[in-house]
This record gives C-alpha cells, sequence and structure tokens, in this order.
C-alpha cells in the first residue's frame, strides 16, 4: 500500500518535467532520498509502515517540487547536453576506429600462418629469408615448399606503412618452375594472398616436374631466381 503511494507520488512530480529523458535519472535520485529518509524515521522509533507513509509527507507538495526540477532538467539544455554527448561519441569512433582497424589488421595478419598445401608427403624445404623493397611494398620472401605431388608453393608476405600518405601501387607475386632446357615445367597454379598491412600470402604451381632447375619469382619490377637444387637466390631488377 504504502509503495503505491510512493509511485503515485513520484509520477505527479515527474509530470511537471517536460524533458522525458531525465525522468528515469530523476525517479532514481527521488527514490534514493525517500528510501533514506524512511530509514532516519524507522531509526528514531517509529515502525516501517508509518515512516513510508511520513515519507511522502515530508517529502513536501510534489507539484512544487515537479516545477523546481522542470527549471533545472529543462528541455532545452537537456537536448543540447544529448545532442553534445552523441558528437562526442561520434567524433571518438570515427578517430579511433581507423586506428583500431589498422592495428587489429596489422597485428591479426601478423600472426596468421603458412598452412600445408597439399595432403602429399614434404619433398623438400627451402628458407629463402629474403627482403625486398617495391615502390610503397615490402617483400618478404620466406619459404619454398615442394610435395610429392609436384606442388610447388612460394610463401612470402608483404608489408606497407599503413600511416603513409602516398597512394598505395598493387603489385600481384607470381612465379614460374623451368626445366634444364627453360620451358616452363608445371601445369597451372593457384594462389592466396590475406589482406591488411602485413599480410601473408603463397602462390602453388600445381604439376611441377622433380627435374626442375630454378624458380622465377616475380612481383613488380623486381624479379628472383632461385636455383632448385642448391637453394641460392639471385636479384635481378629492383631490390
Amino acid at each position: 500500500m504504502e509503495e503505491k503511494k510512493w509511485e503515485d507520488y513520484i509520477a505527479e512530480v515527474l509530470s511537471f518535467v517536460k524533458f522525458k529523458y531525465d525522468h528515469q535519472a530523476i525517479r532514481r535520485e527521488l527514490t534514493e532520498h525517500m528510501e533514506d529518509l524512511r530509514e532516519d524515521l524507522m531509526a528514531e522509533g517509529m515502525d516501517e509502515a508509518a515512516a513510508a507513509y511520513m515519507t511522502v509527507v515530508y517529502m513536501g507538495d510534489a507539484a512544487e517540487i515537479g516545477k523546481a526540477l522542470d527549471k533545472e532538467h529543462g528541455a532545452v539544455l537537456g537536448w543540447i547536453w544529448r545532442i553534445s554527448r552523441a558528437l562526442v561519441v561520434l567524433l571518438v569512433f570515427a578517430t579511433f576506429t581507423p586506428l583500431w582497424n589498422t592495428l587489429s589488421s596489422a597485428v591479426g595478419n601478423f600472426f596468421e600462418s603458412y598452412e600445408p598445401q597439399s595432403e602429399s608427403a614434404e619433398v623438400w624445404h627451402i628458407e629463402l629469408d629474403r627482403e625486398y623493397r617495391d615502390y610503397d611494398y615490402t617483400l618478404l620472401l620466406e619459404d619454398l615448399y615442394y610435395y610429392k605431388d609436384g606442388t610447388l608453393t612460394v610463401v612470402y608476405r608483404t608489408k606497407y606503412n599503413p600511416f603513409d600518405k602516398t597512394i598505395i601501387w598493387g603489385a600481384t607475386m607470381t612465379a614460374s618452375a623451368f626445366d634444364e632446357s627453360g620451358e616452363k615445367a608445371f601445369q597451372g597454379g593457384s594462389a592466396y594472398k590475406s589482406g591488411g598491412y602485413n599480410g601473408i600470402g603463397w602462390n602453388n604451381l600445381k604439376g611441377v616436374s622433380q627435374d626442375a632447375k630454378w624458380l622465377e619469382i616475380y612481383f613488380g619490377d623486381l624479379t628472383v631466381t632461385v636455383d632448385l637444387e642448391t637453394g641460392e637466390v639471385t636479384d635481378h631488377g629492383k631490390t
């Protein structure tokens, strides 16, 4: 019964406050104040029901309090505050979202690893460990893998500065395997390249003959030759 009186009292106070977006905060403040007042009355020896009733009495005229709160929570200032807060949130989001995307992209791709490109056994593996600059990109040649089914995979990474203001010109990494006579020693291929500022990629040459003698890797103006028998790497063009 007394709870209903409290609710009616608070509802009457709020009926005078025109800026409805502040009603929840005002309701919370009034409830907390009334609960404190009831506790004080009970501490003085009043039973709970009587204390709850007298709390409404001591709070004063609902219309008078409501009109005073309406001036304090004016609609004009309230809307200005809400709009300003929304603009600040949008500004923070616009500022930090690109930075977050940049960092998450760079970090996420950095930890992405090579996935074996054949279910057949690995025959040999050559660590290239070479780094080149080509325009805005840095190319890192990491490894060569040759599998029993004739798949030859070139594993590499590309990096570029995400804060660089220059236009990023894309470059595709391709490769060709050759036999001793200079004829191409593969049947076809496929490729994968992750996005981001530090992305891993691999180029697969299918049906590469075990008699293949060398591999040429092309990236922009750069050509890199790998001797498949000795693992020796030779650079041509831009380095």
